[in-house]
C-alpha cells in the first residue's frame, strides 16, 4: 500500500528456532514461538513458491524485483539494507580487445560469389566447399595413430573421471584438466606430452595434492582467453550444484575467481564446450539438452548452441514460450515437461530445452534409435582459418533397445560409447564422418576398451598434432562389478590429416577448384602419394583452358609422402608470381593419393 520499493529480509536464527522479520533494515514484530524448519526429503525435482501461497493462490499484493538465500545470519539488529543484492557479482569481466581473423569465407552467401578470395588461408580438405567438380575420388577421414597410454588407473584411483581438457600453457607445458577425488576439478602436467605429473596446487583433499577448484564440478571447460587481460587469460566454465552455469577466472589455472552471477541460468548435463571463435567475433557454446526424446519416449542427448559477443555474466537468451514449445513438439519429439520463465530464467527444467539452436542431435533416418550424443568435443581447429572439428562421443545406450535386445543391460549394463569425427566451415552446420569411428571400442595394449571420450583440445608438436583420450574397459553404467581399468592415451594425427581428398591407386582421380583469385609466390601441398602413386597439379583459366606454362605437360610429377611441398613446373619452378591477381582453377591428377590442404603462399620455397 506504500507505493515504493522495500528491503524485506527474514532471518532464522537456528539456536532458538525464532524467525526475525525485518522492513527496511528495521526489525519488525515477529512470532514469539518457536519455528521448526525441516529439510526436504530427497526426491523428485518440484516447485516450490514466491509471491503466492503453497497452493499458488493469494498472490503478494506487489512486486518482486530480486531474491537472494544466504547461508548464515546475514543480518542483526539495524542494519542498512544492500541497495542491490546483485552488488556482490563482481568482480567484472575484462577484455583487451578481440582477437580477429579473417571473415568466413564459405558461409551461404560468400559462397553464391563467382570466385573464392582465398588468398594466403591454408585450405583443408575436410569437405568440398572448394571444389566445383570431382571424379573417381572420395572424402576419407583418417583415424590417429594410438602412440601410448600415458596414464592409467585401477580401484585405487576410482575419482579419475572421464572428462579431459588438453591445453598448452603459456611456458609450452601440457596439462590435462578433469575431474578426480569426488569430481572435483584437479590438473596434469608434463614437459613432454608423455610423461605426466600430479600438479603443485594451493589444494589438497585426501591425500589428492593436484586439486584446483575444490567443491567444483570437474567436468566444465578450460581454455586459455585470447581478449583477457593476464589475470583472467585462464577461463572454466562448468555448471555448479545442478543451479545453473558459471564462469570461474585465473591468472595461471591453478588459482580461480568465481563470477557468482550465473553465466547462463541452466545446468549442462555432461561437459559442455566453449572457445572464442576470431572469425565469427563471439563466444561459442555447446551444451548438452536433455529436452528431446528418442523414438520410445526417453531421454535423447543432443547438444545446443549459444554464440555471444562478451563472456559477462549473464549471457543473453531468449526465453521461449509456451505455444512455442508447443509449435515445435509438433514436429520434434520434446518432453512433456513445458518449461515457465520467471524474468530471469527458466523456472523448469533445469537443463538446456529449446532456448538455442541444435547442432549436434542422432539422425533418425541414419543412426540407431539407441544413439545419443554424450559430448561433441567442438573446437576451432587452431592452425587453418575456416576450419572447425568435432569428436562427437556417441552412446549406444541399451536401454533404448527394443524389449528382445534388452539382455544387453543384464549383461553388460548401459552401453558403450565411441568417439566419431564431424567437420565444419562456421561451427554450426557439422559435415560427420562415422566410419572409421576416430577412435572405436576395442583392444588396445592388454585393455579392451569399450567406453572412450577424447579430450577436448590438441597440441601441435612438429607436424604432428597430439590428441588425449580417456578409456574405460567397464560399460557406461556396468551391470557387473567394476573393474576400474581405465587410461589415458596419446593419440598422433598428422598436421592437418584429418580428411582427405582419396584417389584410386589402379585408375587417376581428378579434382578440379571453384575459380580462385590467386594471391601468393607458390602452392604448397600437404599430400601423400607413397611410393607408386602420384599427383599432377595444373592452373587453368576460368574457362578450364590450361594457363601457358603450367599445364599438365609442364607439370612436374609430386611422388612422396609430404606435409608441405610446393607445386612444379618446368620452366617456371614454383614462381606464381607472374599470376598474382588472375582468376586460376586448381586441377589434380591423382592416383594413389591422399590431398589434405593446398595454401598459396609467399616467401622462400619449401623444402623439397
Amino acid at each position: 500500500s506504500r507505493g515504493a520499493w522495500a528491503h524485506i529480509a527474514f532471518v532464522h536464527e537456528a539456536a532458538t528456532g525464532r524467525i526475525r522479520h525485518y522492513v527496511d533494515g528495521r526489525p519488525q514484530p515477529s512470532p514469539a514461538e518457536a519455528v521448526a524448519l525441516r529439510k526436504l526429503p530427497v526426491g523428485p525435482e518440484d516447485y516450490f513458491t514466491l509471491g503466492t501461497d503453497a497452493h499458488w493462490r493469494r498472490p503478494l499484493n506487489g512486486r518482486l524485483d530480486e531474491v537472494r538465500f544466504s547461508r548464515g545470519r546475514l543480518y542483526d539488529e539495524l542494519f542498512d539494507p544492500p541497495q542491490d543484492l546483485a552488488s556482490t557479482y563482481l568482480p567484472e569481466i575484462e577484455t583487451t580487445g578481440q582477437a580477429v581473423g579473417p571473415p568466413l569465407l564459405f558461409t551461404p552467401e560468400r559462397l553464391r560469389e563467382p570466385v573464392v578470395e582465398l588468398g594466403t588461408r591454408k585450405h583443408l580438405f575436410i569437405d568440398d566447399a572448394l571444389i566445383e567438380r570431382q571424379q573417381n575420388v572420395t572424402f576419407q577421414m583418417n583415424p590417429p595413430r594410438v602412440a601410448e597410454r600415458i596414464m592409467r588407473f585401477g580401484p585405487e584411483r576410482d575419482g579419475f573421471r572421464k572428462h579431459l581438457d588438453t591445453i598448452e600453457d603459456e611456458d609450452g607445458r601440457i596439462r590435462i584438466y578433469n575431474a578426480l577425488y569426488q569430481d572435483h576439478l584437479g590438473v596434469w602436467i608434463s614437459d613432454d606430452g608423455i610423461d605426466f605429473r600430479p600438479a603443485e596446487t594451493p589444494y589438497e583433499i585426501k591425500g589428492v595434492t593436484n586439486m584446483v577448484l575444490p567443491g567444483v564440478d570437474g567436468d566444465g571447460t578450460m581454455f586459455l582467453d585470447p581478449n583477457a587481460p593476464p589475470h583472467q587469460r585462464w577461463k572454466y566454465v562448468t555448471g555448479v550444484s545442478r543451479r545453473g552455469t558459471y564462469l570461474y577466472t585465473s591468472p595461471d589455472g591453478y588459482t580461480f575467481t568465481k563470477h557468482k552471477l550465473a553465466l547462463l541460468p541452466f545446468r549442462a548435463a555432461s561437459q559442455n564446450d566453449v572457445y572464442w571463435d576470431d572469425q565469427r567475433r563471439e563466444y561459442i557454446g555447446y551444451w548438452r539438452s536433455g529436452f528431446p526424446r528418442t523414438p520410445a519416449g526417453e531421454t535423447q542427448r543432443e547438444f545446443v548452441m549459444s554464440t555471444s559477443p562478451t563472456l559477462q555474466p549473464p549471457m543473453p537468451f531468449t526465453p521461449v514460450t509456451t505455444e512455442q514449445t508447443l509449435a515445435l513438439a509438433r514436429t520434434k519429439r520434446l518432453s512433456p515437461v513445458i518449461p515457465w520463465y520467471m524474468d530471469n530464467g527458466p523456472l523448469t527444467p533445469g537443463k538446456f530445452g529449446i532456448e538455442f539452436p541444435t547442432v549436434f542431435a542422432p539422425d533418425d533416418e541414419f543412426d540407431s534409435a539407441s544413439a545419443g550424443i554424450y559430448n561433441p568435443k567442438g573446437m576451432k581447429y587452431p592452425w587453418a582459418p575456416d576450419t572447425y572439428l568435432a569428436f562427437p562421443v556417441f552412446y549406444f545406450e541399451y536401454y533404448e533397445e527394443p524389449e528382445g535386445r534388452q539382455y544387453h543391460v543384464a549383461l553388460r549394463g548401459g552401453g558403450p560409447t565411441e568417439s566419431q569425427f564431424a567437420a565444419s566451415r562456421d561451427g554450426e552446420t557439422w559435415t560427420r564422418y562415422p566410419r572409421p569411428a576416430y577412435f572405436g571400442v576395442g583392444r588396445y595394449d592388454d585393455l579392451y576398451v569399450v567406453q572412450n571420450y577424447i579430450s577436448k583440445g590438441m597440441v601441435r608438436r612438429g607436424d604432428e598434432i597430439w590428441q588425449y583420450v580417456f578409456v574405460d574397459s567397464d560399460y557406461h553404467s556396468s551391470s557387473q562389478p567394476r573393474t576400474y581399468e581405465r587410461g589415458v592415451y596419446r593419440l598422433v594425427q598428422r598436421l592437418d590429416g584429418f580428411v582427405s581428398i582419396d584417389s584410386p591407386y589402379g585408375e587417376a582421380g581428378t579434382v578440379v577448384t571453384r575459380p580462385i583469385l590467386l594471391e601468393g609466390d607458390r602452392l604448397t601441398l600437404n599430400l601423400d602419394t607413397d611410393a607408386q602413386g602420384y599427383a599432377i597439379v595444373s592452373l587453368l583459366d576460368e574457362n578450364d583452358r590450361p594457363i601457358p606454362g603450367y599445364g599438365p605437360d609442364e607439370a612436374v610429377y609430386i611422388n612422396g609422402d609430404h606435409v608441405e611441398i610446393d607445386a612444379r613446373w618446368i620452366g617456371k619452378e614454383t614462381d606464381l608470381s607472374e599470376l598474382r591477381g588472375r582468376t586460376v582453377k586448381v586441377r589434380f591428377d591423382m592416383r594413389g593419393t591422399k590431398l589434405y590442404a593446398m595454401q598459396f603462399r609467399d616467401g622462400a620455397p619449401s623444402m623439397q
